[in-house]
C-alpha cells in the first residue's frame, strides 16, 4: 500500500504509524511551496494524510477535489498524528 502525506515539516510520527500498519511506500509534500499545487498525486497512492496546520488553503482544496475524483480515502490531522483508528 502507498500513502501521500501533504503538509507538515516533521512527519516521522505519521510515517512510523503508517509503517506499523504495513504502508511502506510513503511520499511527503510539505505543502509550503507554491509549485506544489501543480503536482500530481502519484498513481500508486491508496491513502492521503493531510496535516491541516501546515498547508495552504488552495492546496488543501485541490487535494480534496483530486482525492474525491480518484476515490481515495483522506485522513486529516491538526498536528503530526492523524486519527489512525479508522485504518484497518
Amino acid at each position: 500500500m502507498a500513502a501521500l502525506i501533504v503538509g507538515g515539516d516533521k512527519v516521522a510520527t505519521i510515517k512510523d504509524e503508517l509503517f506499523g500498519r504495513g504502508i511502506v511506500d510513503i511520499e511527503h509534500w510539505n505543502g509550503r511551496k507554491p509549485g506544489e499545487k501543480s503536482r500530481v498525486i502519484p498513481k500508486n497512492t491508496e491513502l492521503i494524510v493531510v496535516v491541516t496546520n501546515f498547508i495552504n488553503h488552495s492546496l488543501a482544496a485541490k487535494i480534496k477535489k483530486e482525492a474525491k475524483r480518484l476515490n481515495l480515502p483522506v485522513m486529516y490531522s491538526k498536528n503530526s498524528r492523524p486519527f489512525f483508528s479508522s485504518i484497518q
